[in-house]
């Protein structure tokens, strides 16, 4: 065991977490407490996460442990029959798949934990004569350095970490659990929609200014709001950018052009192009998002006369106009329904039927819906059909505080639950959304 790796592991900063859940492929496993962490190997920077549940083993209900790292759970640890004079977790040594027999030399990386054999510190059948780390349960630092052991052992780390948000500020409680208790999920999902449609009136009566603020931009809101085919291309600017990325790129594409005119963009898309990979990049899609705007300049002029206001100026119900965007190359149902609900609520236009707008299928809006147990599957469809069940009302009402709430709160990995405006209602079904990625 010489010879096995023995890296550099640091503890960077660490939060503590109030219950949280994980899915196992055989089901879910809740945990009554946690920390969050981020933590140094050889320099690159990592995610762990450590909870505090309970489980039978051998032979009775015993205190238990798992430490995840990047969303991998790596170590499982199982109470002592010491605990309560120590309140310690015991978790085998793993350099291989298979255990270490007592005989065995730890990695060096072990020296500086309590390693012991599980079967001396679990008297009972089945424990195995197998060498363990003994760390107090709460022992983040050891857990940590007992996980990214394993990760390196066994070849888990990711050469290239996702980009991520960095942990929340330090907090002695972390995310409390919610305070309402619903009886049934009718009840549950009731106090979620209300809290996100309180939320939506909160941050409406918020605004300065009654129109659509798209940016941080004036002159590009403006834009927006006087020229209807800038806001056709802020629609389809709208993916694998940030939104005010997005929505801020065609006032800045006019003044590369000299010019807004449909018509002439149909034509080049050679200088469409240019302009849009001209240093500052305005999309990092530098191929799509030309052809896409050609496209649809060619379909405004075939199909609007020009005039991509006709698009929505005839009083369309929410359904038609939604489909009528998404004739658009570029646009799918995200897209389109998002357009819909921004036209309808920021810009005045009149939309008829507006109980079947439908949200978007929005990363932001898929942790929300999933960790707030609105939705039980990370598909379109059913999140879809859930919101027209939930607020038939106007399930497109639900887009826009969903997504909010996920980008300043809900965020990938440790959300900041104990300032987020659901806090006293969602149940923060954190793991729930372990997989949402970006579509």
């Amino acid at each position: 065991m010489e010879n096995m790796p023995n890296p550099k592991i640091q503890l960077v900063e660490m939060k503590a977490l109030g219950p949280f859940s994980w899915h196992w492929p055989e089901g879910i496993e809740r945990f009554e407490r946690g920390w969050a962490a981020v933590a140094t190997v050889e320099g690159q920077e990592v995610h762990v996460r450590h909870g505090i549940g309970r489980r039978d083993a051998y032979g009775r209900p015993r205190v238990r442990s798992v430490t995840w790292v990047e969303g991998d759970p790596l170590v499982e640890g199982v109470e002592s029959d010491d605990f309560d004079r120590s309140e310690a977790l015991l978790s085998l040594i793993k350099v291989t798949k298979h255990h270490l027999k007592p005989d065995a030399t730890p990695p060096p990386g072990y020296l500086s934990l309590p390693v012991v054999v599980m079967a001396d510190e679990i008297r009972t059948p089945g424990a195995p004569q197998s060498l363990a780390v003994k760390l107090r349960h709460d022992d983040v630092a050891g857990w940590t350095r007992h996980a990214l052991l394993r990760a390196v052992a066994w070849d888990r780390l990711r050469s290239q970490p996702t980009e991520r948000e960095v942990l929340p500020p330090v907090s002695d409680v972390g995310p409390a659990p919610a305070n309402v208790q619903p009886q049934d999920d009718s009840e549950l999902h009731a106090a979620v929609v209300n809290a996100l449609l309180a939320y939506a009136e909160q941050h409406k009566s918020a605004q300065v200014e009654p129109t659509a603020e798209f940016t941080q931009d004036q002159e590009a809101n403006e834009f927006l709001l006087e020229n209807d085919f800038a806001f056709l291309t802020g629609v389809l600017f709208d993916q694998g950018v940030s939104a005010e990325r997005a929505w801020r790129a065609p006032f800045l594409l006019r003044q590369r052009l000299g010019h807004f005119d449909p018509e002439r963009i149909a034509q080049d898309e050679a200088g469409v192009r240019e302009a849009i990979a001209q240093p500052p990049k305005l999309h990092r899609y530098i191929e799509k998002t030309p052809r896409w705007l050609v496209l649809a300049a060619r379909r405004v002029m075939t199909e609007y006369a020009g005039d991509a206001g006709a698009i929505w100026s005839d009083h369309p119900s929410a359904s038609e106009l939604q489909d009528r965007f998404k004739a658009f190359v570029g646009i799918g149902q995200k897209k389109a329904a998002m357009a819909v609900e921004i036209l309808e609520r920021d810009r005045g236009v009149p939309i008829r039927d507006m109980e079947r707008s439908d949200i978007a299928y929005d990363v932001h809006l898929r942790r929300v819906f999933l960790r707030t147990r609105l939705a039980d599957l990370d598909d379109r469809d059913h999140m879809i059909t859930r919101a027209r069940e939930l607020y038939p009302e106007r399930p497109g009402a639900l887009d826009l505080p969903s997504w909010l709430i996920g980008r300043s709160w809900c965020r990938p990995g440790v959300p900041d639950c104990a300032s987020c405006p659901l806090t006293q209602v969602c149940p923060k079904d954190i793991e729930r959304a372990s997989q949402v990625v970006s579509a």
